[in-house]
């Protein structure tokens, strides 16, 4: 079973870098990083893409075979 069919979602940390004297930092899921890398890239500004936090995993509720 893959990651996706489990419903477990990539999330990616976007930094804005030379914006203001803090960065702008933002997560957004894995289809969505494209869409962000060309508009920074259209606006002459420059990003750093790190894999984010994973969601908190839903606890497994299926009963184990015993045997």
């Amino acid at each position: 079973m893959t990651a996706t069919s489990q419903g477990a979602v990539q999330l990616y940390e976007i930094t804005y870098l030379g914006t203001s004297p803090e960065p702008d930092v933002r997560t957004v899921e894995a289809g969505e990083v494209a869409a962000v890398i060309e508009h920074a890239g259209a606006h002459g500004v420059q990003v750093l893409v790190r894999p984010g936090p994973r969601p908190p995993q839903e606890p497994d509720t299926r009963k184990e075979d015993a045997s």
